[in-house]
């Protein structure tokens, strides 16, 4: 029985996923408790210190909350542009196989991040709503679609450095160089109610920053952002992903011959 296109693409994806699961969280289970255990650390490292210098809470929300809604966002999107740019690279030797695509691992390690972001998000707000915390959304639809836009960003940004990547071995380099400072710029910390008007400018150029500030607003009933622009994010996620088309496109078969 001949196999469609797409059979065979969702085939490849699944024996890629199950590979890439072992390899990621290793055979044992306890390998999955790691993608937990980094979020949780750091939130519980910095509402540490937040509660040494007197502050329990920003913008009226719990600092464990407050903490957890910018750290996860940057993690899914610090993480996911490592693991697209290399996606290629690691599982060059799978393409001697003419199952085997570019898109492939691409789209494999884009399921394992989504998945791996929803899970661990989903686990942190029920125990924190254990503790009896406000957790559920404000409005859920919001933050749903700042989520999607955020992964769009990423996706199009991992593909434009897995393309640069094949072009310029330093690519990795230079993205870890970038995302050091990314870290204290994108909101994580604290939310734009805390900056002077006139600094706003130095921010607001991050997509980061907004799909940030733009799922707070969905969360927290009491807090508003002056600065996330749903049509700044969805431009940048648009043009991120256009891109990254494009680019994976013009690069498809260098991908195979190099």
């Amino acid at each position: 029985m001949t196999r469609s296109s797409l059979q065979i693409m969702r085939d490849t994806i699944h024996a890629l996923l199950m590979r890439e699961l072992n390899t990621r969280f290793g055979a044992k289970k306890l390998g999955y408790f790691w993608a937990l255990a980094e979020p949780i650390a750091q939130a519980s490292v910095f509402a540490v210190l937040f509660t040494i210098i007197g502050r329990s809470s920003i913008a009226g929300v719990p600092i464990a909350l407050f903490l957890i809604s910018g750290i996860l966002p940057y993690k899914f999107f610090a993480k996911m542009l490592p693991q697209l740019s290399q996606a290629v690279e690691a599982n060059k030797a799978l393409f001697a196989y003419r199952q085997v695509t570019p898109i492939d691992p691409i789209v494999t390690r884009l399921i394992i991040e989504i998945a791996t972001f929803i899970v661990v998000y989903s686990i942190l707000l029920v125990a924190l709503a254990w503790l009896g915390m406000d957790v559920w959304p404000s409005d859920l639809l919001s933050l749903l679609a700042a989520s999607a836009l955020l992964t769009l960003l990423a996706t199009g940004l991992g593909l434009i450095l897995c393309c640069a990547a094949s072009h310029w071995e330093d690519t990795r380099k230079l993205l870890s160089m970038v995302m050091t400072p990314m870290f204290f710029i994108s909101g994580i910390l604290f939310c734009a109610t805390m900056i002077p008007q006139q600094y706003w400018y130095l921010f607001d150029w991050n997509p980061v920053f907004h799909a940030i500030e733009l799922s707070r607003d969905a969360i927290f009933r009491g807090y508003t952002t002056p600065v996330g622009s749903w049509s700044y994010l969805s431009l940048c996620a648009l043009l991120s992903i256009s891109a990254g088309l494009m680019l994976y496109q013009v690069n498809r078969q260098r991908f195979i011959a190099t």
